[in-house]
């Protein structure tokens, strides 16, 4: 058992009651066996922290390792993920360019016939649409104050280059095409005389202060509208306009 002591003044050592807590401890003797087993207590003590600190950093550098290996697997699944829709996307695109290329075609086709069909020259740049008729036509309508009146506007008949064959969807898509701007940034109607549209009917168009002052220098279209005519084979367009078509050029005129 190790021994509490006190130094004495002149040499030597006294035992104190108590342990190393009682203030007149000023050392503290141990046996030789003691003190041995007390450095290899030390000693264990020292060895057991540094395996625990060595499997502490093993621990993180396999954790560190596994997060890596984790993070590059998970970027190269993304990575093939992305080359797969990629790839998927570029066959689509190229899928879809030859759709397009070959619906192209076949509308080329099927309107260079009906031009054909219909001796409208030259077939090949020919747009394929005729005027069939224009006519006037009264309708009613509902003035500011919500009383009936009436007024005269046309109506006119354009025979598409599409046969009934085409469905009242592809007709209507296709007829679209009346309304795209050239490189002249004109409709393709406006070459018959219809030049403005309004999204409201006669009674908007008069209730507008801006439309209304246009109403004297433009025609305005109000309504359109499909009809598959069966005994001509061709599906038509039915414009409602406010004003009288312009001289018909020639090659919009059916035969």
């Amino acid at each position: 058992m190790p021994r509490f002591v006190k130094e004495r003044l002149f040499g030597g050592f006294a035992d104190i009651p108590g342990d190393h807590n009682n203030p007149e401890c000023t050392h503290v003797l141990l046996t030789k066996e003691e003190y041995m087993r007390l450095l290899q207590e030390k000693a264990k003590a020292e060895q057991e922290k540094r395996f625990a600190e060595g499997e502490a950093r093993e621990k993180i550098r396999m954790s560190e390792q596994e997060l890596e290996y984790r993070t590059a697997a998970a970027e190269k699944f993304a990575k093939e993920k992305i080359q797969q829709v990629e790839q998927k996307l570029d066959a689509e695109r190229s899928e879809s360019a030859y759709q397009r290329s070959l619906n192209e075609n076949l509308l080329r086709i099927s309107r260079e016939r009906a031009n054909a069909d219909r001796r409208l020259r030259p077939k090949k740049e020919h747009t394929g649409y005729v005027v069939v008729s224009s006519a006037e036509k009264e309708i009613s309508y509902k003035d500011y104050y919500g009383k009936n009146k009436k007024v005269m506007l046309w109506e006119t008949v354009l025979q598409s280059p599409y046969s009934v064959d085409f469905t009242e969807e592809q007709a209507r898509h296709q007829m679209q095409e009346l309304f795209n701007r050239g490189e002249n940034g004109r409709w393709l109607i406006s070459q018959i005389g219809i030049n403005a549209s309004t999204d409201g009917g006669y009674a908007h168009l008069i209730s507008d202060p801006k439309t209304r002052a246009e109403l004297a220098v433009r025609n305005f279209l109000l309504d359109k509208r499909l009809r598959a005519n069966y005994r001509a084979g061709y599906w038509e367009i039915i414009f409602l306009h406010t004003k009288p078509l312009s001289v018909v050029p020639k090659n919009m005129r059916a035969r």
